[in-house]
Formats: structure tokens, sequence, C-alpha cells
């Protein structure tokens, strides 16, 4: 595959979302990406929903662009592919607990002794380090320590989980950021480095407005439920006739699309801090000129006016939408197992990268041969050696899980 990252080989040991999320995007600039599975396979590949010929869609969802070698690293074949794995790759990217990387002796201190160019990019929930470090974390759960989900509610409501897993592909986000860094400072050094990134520290991040008016105010921010913002009002999510609308900040513009034109000089609503004050009952006038209307006949006219907003759309309206079709948002793969998968295709486009050479998220252990036989040289009685050790091993593991529960 080309790219700007054609050249630079990374090692996919992570599973889920965080991890897998920050190596494909890596393989779609170009990267050569191997995930590296255990024999039990990535949990993703397990979790309930539609599957594609028995691939799981959560699993297609972050691992295209990608090889896949099943390796077990508990065993010693299994650990010493992995080392040789190591000496002719770049990156190593996982998202395991505080602590795993030391216990499978494949932490950055380990690696580094192999490579010393091996970068290795790790996520973890809160930190490798400090009072809350070993404690699990899932996305929700993140978003509750950082405070998002306090302020993801309506007034007076429940909080509310965002739709899309945000700090799990925040986190991946900023990984994939680090290691281009660390790439380029590689260029100059000729050293790798250890890069850290955890969901806590990513979250915290995305609250930067929000905590520097804290700072500010000395207040705590509040809720400010569909429609509100901290400075700009109105702005925000409204009920019309029919569907809601979401309105970009953009006064006086919408007290005159509303015909509502008298508001422009009230003093409630004349000023920014004003607005601010008065922003429920504002809000409430803007509603009930709203409702006269559906969403689509509002939309025709904030166009015209060139006023910021959107039909709140669902996914079916979204993937025929002219502009996500012409911006080439929805990709369309061949899979190895037989058909097509549809996949949301990455916002980052480049000239030197082409979907045209995107892959489908491989199945398991589907380049065994590629990588331990032409890519390590390994003849066929060294992979039938490592393949015996690891599947003894399995089997031992599978008998104490089964006796644990």
């Amino acid at each position: 595959m080309k790219g700007p990252l054609c050249g630079i080989r990374v090692l996919d040991i992570s599973r889920a979302i965080a991890g897998p999320y920050e190596a494909m995007l890596l393989g779609d600039m170009g990267a050569e990406v191997i995930k590296v599975e255990v024999p039990e396979g990535d949990i993703s590949r397990f979790s309930a929903g539609p599957t594609h010929k028995g691939e799981n869609f959560l699993y297609m969802a972050f691992n295209r662009n990608k090889k896949n070698v099943v390796l077990d690293l508990d065993t010693d074949s299994g650990k010493q592919a992995f080392y040789d794995l190591v000496k002719v790759a770049d990156v190593v990217v996982n998202n395991l607990r505080p602590g795993a990387t030391e216990r499978l002796k494949i932490d950055y201190s380990t690696l580094k002794k192999i490579n010393s160019r091996i970068i290795c990019s790790s996520i973890t929930g809160y930190g490798r380090s400090g009072p809350s470090k070993d404690n699990p974390a899932f996305d929700v759960v993140v978003l509750a320590a950082s405070g998002i989900l306090s302020l993801s509610r309506e007034k007076n409501g429940p909080p509310v989980r965002p739709a899309a897993p945000i700090g799990d592909m925040a986190a991946g986000i900023f990984a994939a950021f680090g290691v281009l860094g660390a790439i380029i400072q590689r260029e100059r050094t000729g050293k790798g480095q250890r890069v850290e990134v955890s969901l806590l520290d990513t979250c915290i991040s995305l609250l930067s407005y929000q905590l520097s008016e804290y700072f500010c105010s000395g207040i705590v921010p509040q809720p400010l439920s569909n429609s509100g913002h901290t400075v700009s009002v109105p702005y925000g999510v409204y009920k019309t006739k029919a569907g809601y609308l979401a309105i970009g900040s953009c006064w006086p513009r919408i007290a005159r699309a509303i015909g509502a034109e008298w508001m422009i000089d009230d003093p409630r609503f004349s000023e920014m801090e004003a607005r601010r004050k008065n922003r429920d009952e504002l809000n409430a006038i803007i509603e009930r000129q709203l409702l006269d209307a559906t969403a689509e006949d509002w939309l025709n006219i904030f166009r015209a006016e060139d006023i910021p907003a959107e039909k709140v759309k669902t996914l079916d309206e979204v993937i025929t939408d002219p502009q996500v079709i012409h911006q080439k948002m929805i990709i369309n793969l061949k899979h190895s197992l037989g058909g097509e998968i549809k996949l949301a295709a990455s916002p980052i486009k480049m000239s030197s990268v082409s979907e045209k050479d995107y892959t489908a998220p491989p199945t398991q252990n589907q380049h065994e041969h590629e990588v331990l036989g032409k890519l390590l040289g390994y003849p066929k009685e060294k992979i039938k050696v490592l393949r015996a050790e690891q599947k003894l091993h399995t089997d031992e593991r599978k008998k104490h899980v089964r006796k644990v529960q």
C-alpha cells in the first residue's frame, strides 16, 4: 500500500477499540500493520451483533489495512517469534493494562534492547502510574471519571453517554499523532521512544475549554441541554413540526429567519451576555417559532440566509447524503471470505493515499505464511513446532478457565 507511512512496519498487539483504531489509522496512511492476535482472538470478534460470514462488525470496524498472525506470547516459541518481528518493526501498539507488558516481557525497556529504533505506543485507562492505574477502564467509565458525562445531559436529567466511544477513539487518534512525532524525531536521533496516552488524559484534553472557563470563573460548568452553549446563544438542537434542527450561532440572522425580528432590539436578547442570562426564555421562543414548519422547510430557509444549520439525521440518511458520497466516506472492500463489506473511510485525505489500496479486516491468522514464512524466513517445521506449543498452552488455559467458571 502507498502513502506517507509506506515502509513503516507496525505490530498491533492491542484489542477492542482504542489500540486497534490507532493502528488502523497508521495503516490507512500506508504503514504495514501486522495484527498479532492471541489464540482466543481479539475480544471484539465475540461481540453480539451482525457479522459478515462470521466476522463480527465490531472487529471489522477497527481492523482494516492489517495483516494477521496468531502468536501466544506466553509460550517460548510465540514470544521468540514476536521478538523476531520486533527486530524488523518500527512501532508496537498495545492497550494492555499497566504491568501486563512487563509480565509478558514485551515492555519498552525490554524491546528497545532488541531494537533501539522501536517506538512503543501504549494506551491505558488511567496511566501507567498513580493511585488509579490498576482500575479497570472502559470508555463509559472514563467518560464519567473525566467529567464529560456530568455535562452530557439535559438540565436536571441523567447523564447520557455519547453514541460514539469518544474516549477510546480520541485516545487512538492522540496515540497515532504521538507515534508520528516519534517517527519524525527518530529520523534525527536514530532512537525510538515510548509514547503513552490514557483515556482519562484524553477526555480531560477534550474538556479544554470547559476547564479554562472554570479556572477563569471559579464556577463549575453545568449541563446546558441540547439547546445550549457556554458562550454562543442561541446554539443547539431544536424541535420543529417534524424532526429536529441543529443550529449554530448566527445572531441576529436567526431572529429574522424565524420571523421574530422584534427579538433583535429586546434588551433581554440584544447583547451576547444578555442572551446568556436569558437563554431559557430565548430558546423557548425560538422553538415555539420553529414548530410552525418541518426541519426540512427551516433548513431551506436557513441555507438561503447562510445560517449554519442541519437536520438531525439518522444513519441511513447520512450514508446517502450527497456530500458524504462525494467525500467517499463509505467504502466497499472485498473480503477474503467472499462478498464485500462497507466501512466508514478515513477522514484524512492525502494525495499519496488511495482507498483503492485498502484491504478488508483480516481473518484470524490469515497471514501466517506471509509474516512467519516470508518476512521472518521461518521454515515450515519451525512454524509447526510453534503452533503445537501454542495449541498445548491454549488447551491448558481453556481448561483452567472452565474450572474457574
